[in-house]
């Protein structure tokens, strides 16, 4: 064997390390090719979460949006509540194209955005694929994942004892 200046406990431990980022990119960029989207993925307007204006935007204070962006990014716009309410569909669509101008990366943007009259925060984040389900990082300890349907989507959070599942219909606000 020869001497690389580290450990055998080292070498063993990035071995590991690397192998688990080799699975980890398989799992999130191999199962579906580049640039196509599943089957019920609209990748115009965006998606709205059931419930706005209702409870669910009571309790969490927000009305809540996704877009997806091409090139497989997505956006996560928070708008306060009661305020949402009398935000139109068209100007959700520009904010969103507003904030993703602002960065060409992952970020989480409070502002404005030239269009509303509150802060609004918008998170940006690169997506993938997990076999027929779209993942990104969402803040906590474990992905999130979407699940595709026709003029709907799923967002599935992993929770302490089990997911939560939120339902967005899709908005055509061109």
């Amino acid at each position: 064997m020869r001497n690389t200046g580290y450990s055998v406990g080292a070498r063993r431990f990035l071995r590991r390390l690397l192998g688990a980022l080799l699975l980890g990119n398989a799992m999130l960029f191999g199962g579906v090719t580049a640039g196509q989207a599943p089957a019920g993925e609209n990748l115009q307007g965006f998606y709205a979460r059931l419930g706005n204006d209702g409870s669910p935007s009571q309790t969490s204070g927000n009305n809540i949006y996704i877009k997806f962006y091409p090139d497989r990014w997505l956006g996560m716009l928070f708008v306060p509540y009661p305020y949402a309410s009398a935000v139109e569909a068209p100007v959700i669509a520009r904010v969103f194209d507003n904030a993703r101008k602002q960065t060409s990366g992952s970020a989480y943007i409070k502002g404005r955005f030239d269009l509303l009259d509150e802060a609004a925060t918008i998170h940006i984040e690169r997506y993938g694929y997990l076999q027929d389900r779209i993942a990104f990082e969402c803040g906590g300890m474990s992905a999130c994942t979407i699940k595709t349907g026709d003029g709907f989507i799923e967002l599935i959070k992993p929770g302490v004892i089990n997911e939560h599942i939120i339902r967005y219909l899709h908005v055509a606000a061109e």
